[in-house]
């Protein structure tokens, strides 16, 4: 991304020092180097065309490019620890640029298809009165402030720190699928408006290039198979990554009493999951105190028993399938689903409370 005109290149590379010039070893690992493009033998210039939206992507090259220890990230102490970087910076970088990306198309789409909707008429009837175009605007609608309260608590997260690894997969994937299906829905409002290209067409390249932010930062196959549920059933959980973590552990005695502790514990967690699932599901949950005004209660009340339901269903699962359940592409991918869906809930109704619980809002 913007290769042909920067000035700054970002090259992540193996890394290896065949005489020992700088130590024993000579497989020193991915490094991540910044070298300025003026640098002689650095090639730029060359484009891709990206179903012809016009931002600027295109391949750099080098040829005997001379790399001083200086242009090393962090320098020569940081030789070999590239990969780590990639994974901070990925996850980081996920949650603010795509997300803003998916977030933009379905405000932008809100807003063109609202207006058309009112001026468009067919039978000498405007297009907003026909319940059929009234379902795609509140999916528009509904997506847009969905996306933008998600967008808008994942980015506070990032700003205060955090580097959240499986909310921005959550929402690499949702927010570009759901900034996708907006613009379906305002092509279909649109008609032939849509469809031919031309200077008065504001929908056609929004149409064309959907597909660019579905396949950027990982293909969104992977990211929901494989990355949400995968990495969130470990890292999310209280006690999976420290058992992990305990059993590479070379103290073996004193690990062991760690993990014996620690498995205890998540029996409790397990069983605590069962009944309070058990519980909720009888219709309990409905005398627990929830925050909010009578409307957002009941949503707060039933993401409380998804919640339950849902660690007691990803404890099971892991128990069950153990190593297999990476594997399981098919499962993993259902139960991110159901992880991605109640933090796009949560960041709604946060929102939602946050602002007072407007009344004009209550429909969104």
């Amino acid at each position: 991304t913007l290769g042909p005109v920067a000035t700054l290149l970002g090259l992540a590379f193996k890394a290896y020092d065949p005489e020992h010039l700088l130590g024993e070893e000579e497989d020193l690992g991915i490094s991540l180097a910044l070298i300025p493009t003026e640098t002689p033998g650095v090639e730029i210039g060359r484009r891709h065309l990206p179903l012809g939206a016009a931002f600027m992507n295109g391949p750099n090259s080098g040829k005997d490019v001379f790399v001083p220890l200086s242009y090393l990230i962090g320098g020569q102490p940081m030789l070999g620890k590239g990969w780590m970087m990639l994974m901070n910076c990925l996850s980081v970088g996920r949650s603010i640029s795509l997300p803003a990306v998916g977030t933009g198309a379905a405000k932008y789409t809100s807003l063109v298809t609202g207006q058309y909707a009112k001026v468009r008429e067919q039978f000498n009837v405007p297009l907003s009165a026909f319940e059929g175009i009234q379902e795609a605007l509140a999916r528009i609608g509904g997506n847009a402030w969905l996306m933008d309260s998600a967008r808008m608590l994942t980015a506070n997260a990032v700003d205060l720190g955090e580097k959240p690894s499986v909310l921005s997969a959550i929402l690499k994937y949702h927010l570009t699928e759901r900034g996708r299906e907006c613009i379906g829905h305002a092509m279909d409002v649109h008609g032939g408006k849509g469809i031919i290209m031309g200077p008065n067409n504001y929908l056609g390249r929004n149409w064309q290039g959907a597909p660019i932010f579905i396949t950027v930062e990982g293909a969104n196959i992977l990211s929901r198979n494989l990355m949400i549920f995968g990495q969130g059933a470990i890292r999310c959980h209280p006690f999976v990554l420290k058992e992990m973590a305990l059993a590479g552990r070379e103290d073996t005695q004193q690990a062991l009493v760690e993990f014996d502790t620690l498995l205890l514990k998540h029996i409790g967690f397990a069983v605590s999951n069962a009944a309070s699932t058990l519980i909720l599901n009888l219709g309990f949950g409905h005398f627990e105190r929830a925050p909010g005004n009578a409307l957002s209660q009941g949503y707060f009340r039933a993401l409380n028993r998804q919640a339950a339901a849902f660690a007691m269903l990803a404890d099971l699962s892991m128990m069950l399938l153990g190593g297999e359940l990476k594997r399981r592409e098919r499962l993993s991918a259902r139960l991110g689903d159901v992880l991605s869906h109640m933090y796009l809930a949560s960041a709604a109704l946060k929102r939602y409370h946050d602002l007072g619980s407007p009344d004009h809002m209550s429909p969104l």
